[in-house]
């Protein structure tokens, strides 16, 4: 008993004493630290839940991007493994092989940097509309079974010679200028006006100088769709935005940039970018920039007029002139390099950049030549008479007049007014040069020539006098906006 008593006393002695308030006090914050730490245990358990959800989030989305990565690249295997039917059996080193190759492809592709062949498949589409078209010693007849059989097409809209044309990228959209000052925005797949961007009947001053000064003699688009520019004997470059041209007579231009003391006879996009160079008869080069909408600076260097431009994806347009010079523009060393054809060639009359460091040069005198940056001289064979002859061999050659290429490809195409539109063969390898593809019947002058993606078809401007001038003229020849389908389809 005592010692249950001492026990109670003890008890009851340390409830009742210092210790009490101090075991009473421990109690109560024993109770308080447990309310503390369900409370934290209930926070922690939260945040787990809050982490774990986090976690599986993030996990969520690496899982997705993992499975598209395996899903396209089991479709590349595929697609490899149902090309290689019928053959050997391949290792894992070859399908890694195929599939980095087609990755690779892929890549190129979307910087436009990938190159394709093909001239062949253009030949053979050009061939099978030929086989059902009667032969016929007229050019102006063949011409005709052509535009009959709908493989050419002519459309209305200008009223003097149209003198260029562009296309879009994607090749949905064409526009064409003329020598009365028109600008028409048209519709390639359905073969329509979608609308009159300038009108020919403007309220201009009447009189025969303001007439010529409404001359458009170069068009341009970029390659985002966003921009179409414009020049001509006004000195002035027009930057309209495709995306809000609607169907109205007119539309305004979004800028104005002057300072061209002459006619402007060029106009270039650089590939992929908004950088825009001009070229006048001033002999200067002009560069701008449409993302800011503002002049960067001016080239000098042609002691003559300059007559064409073009420009792949490096920063390196091509020029040429009258002064019979070629010149490409290292425009961030700040200097050009100067090709000469030599003493006995005519100066060139247009140029097209076929990839970066190639290009072709179509001069006045017929000939056509193939270029690389790397060389002084022409590359390969030059062609000496790319569109024959003023009525028989002994006359005089007929000027190459207009040129364009499918970028990064090997079709080239040129024009003149010796009745039929030129397709070329351009070969960049190891045997570059130059060789004669296919043909296609035109009457009147092709002043210029755009030809669209993949070499579906191209697009041209015909008319009845020559792009700067009216000599030459051909009465029978009719100013029309044309599309050539270079194969059966769009």
């Amino acid at each position: 008993m005592a010692i249950m008593m001492s026990g109670r006393k003890g008890v009851t002695g340390a409830s009742s004493g210092g210790s009490k308030r101090t075991r009473a006090k421990l109690d109560l914050g024993y109770g308080d630290d447990d309310d503390e730490l369900d409370d934290e245990d209930e926070d922690s358990e939260d945040e787990g839940e809050s982490s774990e959800e986090e976690s599986e989030e993030e996990e969520t989305v690496d899982a997705k991007r993992l499975r598209l990565a395996k899903d396209y690249l089991g479709k590349i295997e595929a697609q490899d493994s149902s090309d290689s039917d019928g053959s050997s059996a391949a290792t894992d080193s070859d399908t890694d092989d195929k599939v980095g190759k087609r990755i690779l492809k892929e890549r190129l592709k979307s910087t436009g940097l990938l190159q394709t062949c093909i001239a062949e498949s253009v030949s053979r589409g050009i061939q099978e509309m030929k086989a059902t078209i009667e032969a016929s010693d007229s050019a102006e007849e063949l011409a005709k079974s052509w535009i009959d059989k709908k493989y050419v097409t002519y459309h209305r809209g200008h009223d003097l010679t149209p003198t260029c044309v562009a296309l879009s990228r994607e090749g949905h959209h064409a526009f064409s200028g003329s020598k009365d000052g028109s600008l028409i925005m048209w519709d390639v797949e359905e073969g329509r006006k979608m609308t009159t961007i300038l009108s020919s009947k403007r309220a201009d001053n009447q009189s025969q100088y303001a007439r010529n000064e409404r001359e458009l003699l170069a068009l341009a688009a970029s390659d985002d769709g966003r921009y179409l520019a414009t020049a001509g004997r006004d000195k002035c470059v027009r930057v309209f935005d495709i995306r809000t041209l609607g169907n109205t007579d007119t539309a305004s231009p979004v800028t104005i940039f002057e300072g061209h003391k002459k006619a402007v006879t060029a106009l270039a996009f650089r590939s992929r970018t908004m950088d825009l160079y001009s070229g006048s008869e001033d002999r200067c080069i002009r560069r701008y920039d449409l993302g800011a909408m503002t002049y960067v600076e001016t080239l000098y260097g042609h002691q003559s007029a300059v007559v064409g431009m073009d420009c792949a994806n490096k920063n390196r347009p091509v020029s040429i002139a009258r002064d019979r010079t070629v010149r490409v523009w290292k425009v961030e060393e700040d200097s050009h390099f100067v090709f000469r054809p030599g003493g006995d060639v005519g100066s060139a009359d247009c140029i097209s950049a076929i990839q970066d460091g190639w290009f072709v040069t179509g001069h006045d005198d017929g000939r056509l030549a193939l270029w690389r940056e790397e060389k002084k001289r022409p590359v390969g064979d030059v062609i000496t008479a790319a569109h024959g002859y003023e009525g028989t061999s002994d006359g005089s050659k007929r000027s190459v007049v207009c040129c364009d290429g499918v970028a990064m490809s090997d079709v080239l195409a040129t024009g003149s007014n010796d009745g039929h539109l030129r397709l070329w063969k351009v070969s960049t390898g190891e045997c570059a040069g130059i060789n004669p593809l296919e043909s296609i019947p035109m009457h009147g002058h092709v002043n210029d020539v755009a030809v669209g993606p993949e070499g579906r078809f191209c697009v041209a401007a015909v008319g009845q006098e020559p792009r700067l001038g009216r000599w030459d003229r051909v009465a029978r020849a009719k100013n029309r906006f044309a599309i050539i389908r270079l194969r059966n389809e769009l």
